[in-house]
């Protein structure tokens, strides 16, 4: 596989793993801690037809924006900056998501996957290569891999504190 090529290929290989089993792993302590909290949660958010209108213009103005730039950046012979203007999209869509959803973590995936194609085309050059893949792929791929990990994170770490405070006893200043 192209990612692992090279001679420190196994380290980058060992570090998706472990990153990838220790958020599977927490990720299941969490889902057991919630299972055995006793009583009853706070109140769910409603999925109505607000919302869902929301996410679906979301997701259309998203698809509608992706295939755009595609056909301009093709019609205009730039196809080397395709897949990098996808991810810059795909970024821009997890700013609006954070908004409609109320997930402040997806600012952070939108600015990371932002942050990573804006380097990339500052730093390296469209015949630039990692293995045999363009570094304007392999970089943004790469990038949105690691913003997507540590949103991963994050949004334990939070799930974490709120589950801890579902399941503590009543405060003696607040009990009747």
């Amino acid at each position: 596989m192209i990612w692992w090529e090279g001679t420190f290929g196994w380290l980058g290989a060992v570090l998706w793993a472990v990153a990838g089993l220790g958020l599977g792993l927490a990720g299941t302590a969490q889902l057991i801690s919630i299972r055995n909290l006793s009583g009853a949660s706070g109140p769910s958010r409603r999925f109505d037809r607000i919302l869902a209108r929301k996410i679906g213009a979301v997701i259309g103005t998203y698809t509608v924006a992706e295939g755009f730039s595609a056909l301009t950046l093709h019609a205009l012979q730039y196809d080397v900056l395709i897949f990098p203007v996808a991810v810059g999209i795909a970024g821009v869509h997890f700013w609006v998501f954070a908004r409609v959803l109320g997930i402040w973590e997806y600012y952070v995936t939108g600015t990371l996957d932002c942050l990573v194609v804006a380097i990339t085309l500052v730093v390296t050059t469209p015949s630039s290569m990692v293995g045999s893949m363009s570094s304007w792929v392999y970089f943004p791929l790469a990038g949105g891999g690691v913003a997507l990990l540590v949103t991963a994170g994050m949004m334990l770490y939070e799930s974490r504190a709120v589950v801890r405070g579902l399941g503590a006893p009543p405060n003696d200043a607040t009990a009747p």
